[in-house]
């Protein structure tokens, strides 16, 4: 797991060599299984898990109906702690698709990391802003769209999603039933 974790901070040329070992040293990973639930509705949660390898469904339950809210895949943040130093009950469920490698962090880790690496928090704070631009216009594509451009924007951005995740969890995703989802695909082959 650190070797995985290691080749992530290797990215960042802010970061010199003996920065991240000792940041894959001091950060925390951890393994989880596939179908294994991180964190449920109601669960008092202080957490961000960042994923270095597979694959998070976060989703609410509505009516007995699951509602998929986003889908995590590597180098994607899940941030379960909005009031720094407090501790909040969370209003989802975080489950596996897929055996997974997170990085998991808290406030106070957080924020003693920061303060002894700089360079860190100036990394976080980028990728923080480039993930807030991006789901801003993720959503206002998401409102705008109808089920079957929403489906075509997944397919032409994220096609490995289709691969990685189940239908019926594609479909609460995309705001459709798994039977809408179905008859917008044979719609679309048998248009091709």
């Amino acid at each position: 797991m650190k070797e995985i974790l290691m080749q992530f901070l290797s990215q960042f040329k802010e970061l010199s060599p003996d920065q991240v070992q000792e940041l894959s040293r001091l950060m925390t990973t951890i393994e989880a299984k596939k179908n294994e639930t991180l964190v449920k509705d109601g669960q008092l949660c202080n957490l961000c898990y960042f994923v270095l390898r597979g694959c998070l469904r976060q989703y609410v339950i509505i009516d007995g109906a699951e509602k998929t809210i986003s889908i995590y895949t590597e180098n994607q943040a899940v941030n379960y702690y909005t009031n720094q130093g407090t501790q909040n009950k969370s209003d989802s469920y975080l489950t596996c698709i897929e055996d997974s490698i997170l990085l998991v962090g808290n406030p106070a880790n957080d924020a003693k990391l920061f303060s002894n690496y700089p360079v860190l928090a100036e990394i976080t704070r980028k990728m923080i802003e480039s993930d807030f631009g991006k789901t801003q216009n993720t959503l206002a594509k998401f409102i705008t769209s109808t089920p079957e451009q929403r489906y075509l924007n997944l397919l032409n951005e994220k096609p490995a999603l289709l691969q990685r995740v189940p239908q019926h969890i594609i479909a609460s995703y995309l705001g459709m039933t798994p039977e809408s989802l179905s008859r917008i695909r044979k719609r679309l082959i048998k248009n091709k």
